[in-house]
């Protein structure tokens, strides 16, 4: 995973979400193509609620970066 989410994910080991997003958003401002940035916070919007938010990061991530697909649904097939 890239270092700059590792303070998401300490955050996210604390279970403070407000703070994991606000340390995600500035991994996506610094970072704006991490793939896993966009992946943790449609995790986080998930969480709180946020579905369209959610599935907005998760195709975003999915863009940027196909293979993360395996993670979500199993499986992936390049065409």
């Amino acid at each position: 995973m890239n270092t700059i989410l590792q303070p998401t994910i300490d955050a996210l080991q604390q279970k403070d979400l407000i703070r994991a997003t606000i340390e995600v958003n500035r991994a996506i401002q610094a970072q704006p193509d991490c793939a896993e940035a966009y992946a943790l916070r449609g995790q986080i919007s998930l969480a709180i609620g946020d579905k369209r938010g959610a599935a907005e990061d998760m195709k975003r991530a999915i863009e940027l970066k196909p293979e993360l697909l395996a993670q979500y649904t199993g499986e992936f097939q390049s065409k």
